[in-house]
C-alpha cells in the first residue's frame, strides 16, 4: 500500500461513510537544542502555512455537512488544523484557540516517559524504527496495543461528517505501520501533512484505513 491523494480517498469513500484524517503538522524548521520546551512552541514556516491552506482546499472537496478539528496541544499542530479549517470554511475551528487540544495524543505509545525520552534522545529515527521492527521497546507500549487505542480514541472523538486530528510523526508512523503496512526507515520517513484517512460507517464497526498525503510525496527522503 502507498500513500493516496485526498482525491483518491474521496473516490473510495462510500456515501454512508464518514472520514477522519490523522495527519502530521505542516512544515516547521528544525528543532534546536536551545528551543524552549523541546521545541513545542516552534511555529510553521511560511511554506508550512501555505501547505496547510492548500490541504484545506483539498478537504473542501469532500463537501462535508459538519466538521470537527482536534490536535496535539503543541502550537504547530493546532496552527496546522486551524489553517486547514479556515481553507475549507470550517469556521468554528478556524483559529488556533478554537481547535480542540488533546493532551492524550502523546500517551498512546508511551508507557514510561524516562525510558521513552532516553531512546529518542539517543536517536529519534533509529529508536522508532527499532520499535516498529521489534513491536515493543522499553518505555513504549506495544505497537499493536498503542495503535488500537489510538484508533479507538479517534473513532470515539469523531463527532462530525469530516474530522481532522493533527499530531506528530512519532505517533502517526506506528499507526500507519500497524494498520497499513507502510515501511519507514531513517532514510525514508513520513512527510509533513501525511497520515491516515479513516473511513467508517455510523456504527463505527466497519472501518477502513488508508495512508494519505497532502504534498507531492507522502515520504520524506534523506
Amino acid at each position: 500500500m502507498n500513500f493516496l491523494t485526498s482525491e483518491q480517498v474521496l473516490e473510495k469513500k462510500k456515501p454512508e461513510e464518514r472520514v477522519t484524517f490523522l495527519i502530521r503538522h505542516a512544515e516547521r524548521r528544525h528543532i534546536l537544542p536551545t528551543d524552549e520546551d523541546y521545541g513545542s512552541k516552534v511555529p510553521l514556516t511560511e511554506t508550512g502555512e501555505s501547505q496547510a491552506l492548500a490541504a484545506g482546499k483539498e478537504i473542501s472537496r469532500f463537501k462535508a455537512s459538519s466538521f470537527f478539528f482536534g490536535a496535539s496541544p503543541v502550537f504547530r499542530c493546532r496552527q496546522t488544523a486551524a489553517l486547514v479549517a479556515k481553507a475549507c470554511d470550517a469556521e468554528p475551528f478556524s483559529s488556533v484557540e478554537k481547535v480542540v487540544a488533546f493532551d492524550c495524543l502523546a500517551e498512546f505509545y508511551v508507557s514510561e516517559c524516562v525510558d521513552y525520552e532516553r531512546h529518542l534522545r539517543a536517536g529519534f529515527y533509529p529508536a522508532i524504527c527499532r520499535y516498529l521492527q521489534e513491536g515493543t521497546l522499553a518505555g513504549f507500549l506495544p505497537v499493536r496495543e498503542g495503535s488500537e487505542k489510538l484508533l479507538a480514541f479517534l473513532l470515539e472523538n469523531s463527532r462530525a461528517d469530516l474530522n481532522l486530528f493533527c499530531s506528530h510523526d512519532a505517533w502517526i508512523v506506528p499507526f500507519l505501520a500497524h494498520f497499513t503496512g507502510l515501511r519507514f526507515s531513517s532514510q525514508c520517513w513520513m512527510n509533513f501533512l501525511s497520515g491516515a484517512a479513516v473511513l467508517f460507517d455510523s456504527s463505527k464497526k466497519n472501518v477502513r484505513i488508508f495512508p494519505v498525503k497532502f504534498l507531492g510525496d507522502g515520504f520524506l527522503r534523506f
